[in-house]
This record gives C-alpha cells, sequence and structure tokens, in this order.
C-alpha cells in the first residue's frame, strides 16, 4: 500500500467528519444561505492566497525538476484561475461578505504555515494533501448529485469535480510518497488531522 494511501487510511476518521461539515452538507443539498457563501467567498479566497504561497516554498524546496514543475502548475491555477473565480463570483453575489469574515477564519492559514514552518517541504505537501482530498471528496459527491444551487457555487464544486482536479491530488499523492523514509508516518498523520480540523472550523466560521 502507497504511503498517501495508508494516510488517508490512517485519518479516516477525522476525514469523515470534514466531509460531512455543515458548510458542505448545505452546499450538496442546494440549501446554503447567500450570507453564509458570501463570508465563505471573502475567507475561501484568502485562503487561496496562504495555498499558491505554499506552493511557492514548495517550488523552493522541491527535490527535484518534476516536484518543482507539479508545484509550479499548482501555483500558476492558484493565481489565474481560481483568482478569476472570486472576482466574478464575489461581483455577482447578492450580498457583501461581513467585515470580519476572513479575520474569523484564519485558523486554517494559521495551522499551514505553522505547520510548513515546523516542517518544510513534507508538511507542506501533507497539508495541502489533506485539503484538496477533503475537496475532492464532498465536491465529487455534491457534483455528482446535482442539487447543488446554480451559478458560483455550481461553478465551484464542479472545478473541484473535474479532471484537472483530480490530476492535481494525485499528484500531492506522488509528493506524500516519496517523502524521505526518515519523516515518520505519526508526523504525517498530525499534519494531515491538523489540517482536516482546521478545514472544519474554518468552514464553520461563516456561521458564527
Amino acid at each position: 500500500m502507497s504511503r498517501s494511501r495508508r494516510l488517508l487510511e490512517a485519518c479516516a476518521e477525522p476525514m469523515g467528519r470534514a466531509v460531512a461539515m455543515r458548510f458542505a452538507e448545505e452546499v450538496r443539498t442546494g440549501v446554503i444561505g447567500d450570507q453564509a457563501y458570501a463570508d465563505y467567498l471573502a475567507i475561501e479566497a484568502s485562503f487561496v492566497e496562504t495555498a499558491a504561497r505554499l506552493h511557492g516554498l514548495a517550488v523552493w524546496d522541491a527535490p527535484g525538476r518534476q516536484a518543482m514543475e507539479r508545484n509550479s502548475r499548482a501555483v500558476h491555477a492558484l493565481t489565474t484561475e481560481q483568482a478569476a473565480y472570486f472576482d466574478a463570483a464575489q461581483a455577482a453575489w447578492p450580498v457583501r461578505p461581513r467585515p470580519d469574515a476572513a479575520g474569523r477564519a484564519a485558523i486554517l492559514s494559521e495551522f499551514a504555515l505553522a505547520s510548513a514552518r515546523e516542517g518544510g517541504y513534507p508538511a507542506v505537501m501533507t497539508v495541502l494533501f489533506a485539503a484538496e482530498s477533503l475537496y475532492l471528496t464532498w465536491c465529487t459527491r455534491a457534483y455528482r448529485e446535482g442539487r447543488v444551487q446554480a451559478g458560483p457555487v455550481a461553478d465551484w464544486v464542479a472545478l473541484h469535480a473535474d479532471q484537472a482536479f483530480r490530476s492535481g491530488v494525485d499528484a500531492l499523492a506522488r509528493e506524500v510518497d516519496a517523502l524521505p523514509a526518515d519523516v515518520p508516518d505519526e508526523l504525517l498523520a498530525r499534519w494531515f488531522t491538523g489540517m482536516l480540523e482546521a478545514e472544519i472550523a474554518f468552514h464553520d466560521a461563516v456561521y458564527t
């Protein structure tokens, strides 16, 4: 069994809770409120900037050219395709986010950046693998069920259920598989689980 698969299996319980978090369920069932999604657009746009910085750090610390290329492609997607989504969605959405939205959800960026400082490249790959695996799982389910609210919400779900996003998650899995053996599985599980717990708190912030 690959290291990434072992990690997913070891962290199945927190992943299950994250997939079932209130925000994901309300998007999946088409009942997400206007204010909640307005706040989400603000907090997620902020974290996308963090994710781009993490991938940029990974380019610097990458163990080889292939890893550099993979992380460079991720930076490009985050700063172009996803940035364009937020510009369009926020312009089209009927209400504005509350002023403190991004601050209430700072936990995700704080955890990811603290992990990167602690563990460098292995930590960056692990926390991003956790975040992207979560999004691939719940967005794929929501997309297939077809009950997501049309417009920006459906566009966001589709973006995280398409083949390009799946390929990016697969690339992260390969990076986790290639991490040095002297980085213990227990440490990877701590970063992975911590990121999922931060994701839950991050998404719950739209309701506070």
